[in-house]
């Protein structure tokens, strides 16, 4: 598993592909964080209140919120990467176990989410702070609401990853998984989030994975402007927790029974 851990890291860093997706999120995450942060002191009509902690963790929580997408689609080009180039069979023939691959890859998917939400996550707060600081306001840095915020955010964007990597191993074709997400995370879930938050129980939208990583985050500008942060933290890592898991079983299930060429 080490020997096969370290191939599937090695793979990962030996293309440009994967540090033009971290510098991407890096700079989107910063750009919105920036811009929110800022906007209460551009106009006095914005809707941005930054000063509590709870207020605070939107602009903390930026990355979560809308750069999610990046750790999903570094997962599942974990797997798809293989099976566009046609490197899956040397893989295999090299290690026959399937499980010790795909676990490998699991693994790896998950370290590299894990430097992306890092990555992400440390850049968001130290763009906060630096507007927060300039205008001479209080950061709330050494809040608990907001500290636990951070570290949410990183965890949920590592549980994103593997959620990738399942979802790689399921579709296998790279560019239809890579359209397929961006178009159900980036367009179909805020729309259907928005449409059912004044439909029925609030509660019923933490089934939408993009709402309990927001939720399991510790609240994002999603949930402040839909309302759908009804349920607990710990509520939302549960039910992301499950997707994960669930993606990862089938994607293993789906992964054992691909027959090398």
């Amino acid at each position: 598993m080490i020997v096969q851990f370290t191939s599937e890291l090695r793979k990962i860093t030996s293309t440009r592909m994967w540090w033009l997706m971290l510098a991407g999120m890096v700079a989107y995450s910063a750009a919105f964080t920036a811009f929110l942060t800022s906007s209460p002191f551009l106009t006095s009509r914005s809707p941005v209140d930054l000063a509590t902690p709870e207020s605070a963790v939107i602009a903390y929580n930026i990355a979560p919120a809308i750069a999610y997408v990046f750790p999903l689609a570094v997962g599942v080009l974990v797997i798809t990467h293989e099976y566009r180039y046609r490197t899956i069979s040397q893989t295999l023939l090299a290690e026959p176990h399937r499980p010790t691959v795909f676990g490998a890859k699991l693994l790896a998917g998950l370290c590299v989410a894990f430097v992306f939400g890092v990555s992400s996550v440390g850049v968001c707060v130290l763009v906060v702070v630096g507007v927060l600081s300039f205008h001479g306001q209080e950061t709330h840095l050494a809040s608990p609401a907001v500290l636990t915020a951070i570290a949410g955010s990183v965890v949920v964007l590592t549980l994103w990853g593997l959620v990738g990597v399942g979802v790689g191993a399921l579709v296998r074709d790279q560019l239809v998984a890579i359209v397929g997400l961006v178009v159900l995370t980036q367009f179909v879930e805020p729309m259907a989030r928005t449409v059912l938050s004044g439909v029925g129980p609030r509660w019923l939208t933490l089934v939408f994975p993009g709402i309990a990583g927001d939720v399991a985050a510790g609240g994002t500008a999603y949930n402040a402007m839909t309302g759908n942060a009804v349920a607990s933290q710990g509520s939302g890592f549960l039910v992301l927790a499950v997707y994960a898991l669930v993606f990862s079983v089938l994607g293993s299930l789906r992964f054992s029974r691909y027959e090398v060429a």
